[in-house]
């Protein structure tokens, strides 16, 4: 709630946002759309099927004007060596300036992608802030990531 805001019983449709969340992906935007306590922001450019995501200059254009507290990234490939990396070059060039303009990072990724690397480099490895995996990910692994300083959460 922002600071000011008075709640008054019944006015809960009349809240402020609790969650600011912007988004290049379409389907990310639509599963958001309904939430009354979530502004979204939608950052366009060219619409990319075999993504599911905005990509270019316009994109880009729109990452520059924002600042993030936690940027919740998808890797195609994660590992402790080579970082979060991508298999699309625009797309990764998208990851790269919303990572440089975020506060942290938190990768959520399934365990087929851990200590898999894609030809396109997103963030280092101490870049994560948190990193968020089954319940099986391999320990070395982890342990890895939490000498570079992630923290670990287990979905």
């Amino acid at each position: 709630m922002r600071h000011g805001a008075a709640e008054q019983p019944g006015a809960e449709e009349a809240r402020a946002p609790e969650l600011t969340v912007a988004t290049n992906s379409p389907g990310v935007a639509s599963a958001l759309a309904d939430l009354p306590l979530v502004e979204l922001f939608v950052l366009g450019g060219r619409y990319v099927r075999d993504l599911g995501t905005c990509v270019g200059g316009d994109t880009l254009a729109a990452v520059a004007h924002l600042g993030a507290d936690l940027f919740f990234l998808g890797s195609c490939g994660l590992d402790a060596s080579r970082g979060v990396t991508a298999f699309d070059s625009a797309e990764a060039e998208v990851k790269r300036a919303m990572a440089g303009n975020s506060a942290g990072i938190v990768i959520v990724v399934t365990n087929d992608k851990l200590a898999t690397a894609a030809p396109y480099r997103v963030a280092a490895p101490d870049a994560i802030s948190h990193l968020v995996v089954d319940k099986t990910a391999p320990s070395p692994i982890l342990a890895d990531f939490e000498r570079l300083g992630a923290e670990i959460h287990f979905a």
